[in-house]
């Protein structure tokens, strides 16, 4: 996986220079009053520091570390889950949904404890809630939590 992650990094880094490249093409604009290439512009930032992470540890890195992700029923089980996310969030809502979603995830598929599970699933939520519907504002669906 070393020599993969370089090739990867090195690939999505060139796509995030070329997203940075559009985005300022767009044109910025300013945080109070965001222009059409604001998000691309930034998203490629992030995406390009990621990548260029992710070449750097194939550079340094020594050993492979076997793959967990052999298993086919697990891939399955993933899927599945996206799936019922999809299905269960308009009634449930979104923050339910993702609770559910995460805590699903941990537990079955990568068979954590409970209480690392529902921490997680807890935060994941409350960070979800935070970040859409307090910060952005953003309209999620409620669901049965719908006041």
């Amino acid at each position: 996986m070393v020599k993969a992650d370089r090739w990867i990094g090195l690939f999505f880094s060139l796509f995030a220079f070329y997203v940075c490249v559009e985005g300022v093409r767009l044109g910025l604009g300013t945080y109070q009053r965001p222009g059409p290439g604001f998000i691309p512009f930034y998203a490629g930032l992030i995406l390009g520091v990621l990548s260029l992470a992710v070449c750097l540890w194939g550079f340094l890195g020594q050993t492979d570390k076997p793959d967990r992700w052999q298993n086919r029923g697990q891939i399955a089980m993933v899927f599945l889950a996206i799936v019922g996310f999809t299905l269960l969030v308009e009634w449930l809502g979104f923050i339910l949904t993702a609770f559910l979603l995460v805590a699903f995830l941990l537990k079955v598929v990568e068979r954590r404890g409970w209480g690392f599970s529902v921490a997680v699933a807890v935060a994941v939520a409350g960070a979800s809630y935070v970040v859409f519907d307090l910060w952005l504002r953003a309209q999620l669906p409620a669901g049965i939590l719908a006041s």
